[in-house]
């Protein structure tokens, strides 16, 4: 069942102070940083929920590409966040209308939109395909029911998608299911996707490690560690393909809600760097999240001021030139530019050998 937007305004409000005070518990505990951490959560989960400041009113229609001006006009940190909600509000309308969503992204009333907006305004429609799609289902459900569910989610998201970002709105199939019906739920989608399309499944479970790190579970902080959520992206998935995109997909998260705060990734990587060294599935997380923030807002200040920020601590400091310097620094300066050329950007919705891409790409010109 779908959290209400009160249920979820509630938790928002909710979660950060709760989590404050369990922090002050425990001794040796980051707690300032897992609050703040906490706050920054519930920030990105009101300014997704809640686009109504750029909503025509009920009963109105406006252009899509004047909603996505508003979308821009409240900032460029916000803008990929009210963007996403704006697509998931757009596609949400066709179904308030009892309208089947076709073309929504690819037909006349998509003309003029700005490509920078496009990664996350098929996030948002790929969302409401998921949602609705699985409303009624469970993961009990028999598997042609859930076989069904997914083959309309995959058809819609091709009908609607423009070249190059269709895995943009299938990746949000795994941040759906995963928020919304919980880990099993994943499992049975996994189970079907993977008999269709391998590479589907990788988009699933990326979103479902961005919805890990949402999960009201990863606002409290453990004992030994402030985010339970990456050991929950090791455990959730049954295969490597399902722990690597959960991995990146957590690593896309946390990077982005967090980019104006440095130091909750520097200390993210005090806990758990020598094991995100273990492999690149973290590195590649935080090299796609900044080529999709670049795509979307490139005059966002945050991004340059992250890209330079370093620790003092000279062990932590090598760790973060390895997990997140020198991703950003190939993100940035090389691999961007090659795939919006190739109209390829929805490849960082899932885990994979990006060098290899982009240099296949190239040779391909």
């Amino acid at each position: 069942m779908e959290p209400s937007p009160e249920l979820m305004a509630f938790m928002s409000r909710l979660l950060p102070p709760m989590t404050r005070a369990i922090s002050l518990l425990i001794p040796g505990r980051d707690s300032r940083i897992a609050w703040q951490n906490a706050k920054n959560n519930a920030d990105i989960i009101q300014l997704v929920a809640h686009v109504s400041a750029v909503l025509p009113p009920p009963g109105t229609q406006a252009p899509l590409p004047e909603l996505v001006e508003k979308c821009y006009a409240l900032g460029s940190f916000s803008a990929l966040w009210a963007v996403e909600g704006l697509g998931h509000w757009y596609a949400d309308s066709f179904y308030g209308r009892r309208e089947q969503p076709r073309e929504l992204l690819t037909g006349n009333q998509a003309q003029g939109l700005p490509p920078k907006s496009l990664t996350m305004l098929h996030a948002g429609i790929g969302m409401s395909f998921a949602k609705r799609n699985l409303e009624k289902l469970t993961p009990q459900s028999p598997a042609s029911e859930i076989r069904k569910a997914v083959e309309a989610v995959v058809e819609l998201c091709k009908n609607s998608s423009q070249e190059g970002y269709r895995g943009a709105a299938v990746e949000s199939l795994g941040l759906a299911s995963r928020f919304l019906h919980g880990t099993r739920m994943v499992k049975a989608l996994d189970e079907q996707l993977s008999q269709i399309d391998r590479a589907l499944a990788g988009y699933l479970w990326h979103g479902a490690g961005r919805a890990i790190y949402f999960s009201p579970p990863n606002f409290m902080p453990a004992f030994r560690t402030p985010w339970r959520a990456v050991e929950m992206c090791r455990q959730e998935p049954p295969h490597e393909l399902g722990r690597s995109n959960a991995i990146a997909g957590f690593a896309w998260a946390i990077t982005l809600v967090n980019m104006r705060f440095p130091i909750i990734m520097e200390t993210l990587l005090k806990y758990h760097g020598e094991e995100l060294l273990q492999g690149d599935a973290f590195s590649n997380g935080v090299m796609s999240s900044l080529i999709m923030r670049y795509d979307i807002s490139p005059d966002d200040p945050h991004i340059r001021a992250f890209h330079q920020y370093r620790p003092s601590d000279p062990k932590l400091a090598q760790l973060w030139d390895r997990l997140v310097k020198g991703p950003c620094d190939l993100a940035l300066n090389l691999y961007h530019a090659v795939l919006k050329k190739h109209r390829r950007l929805d490849e960082v919705f899932r885990y994979q050998d990006l060098a290899a891409l982009v240099g296949q790409l190239e040779k391909s010109r």
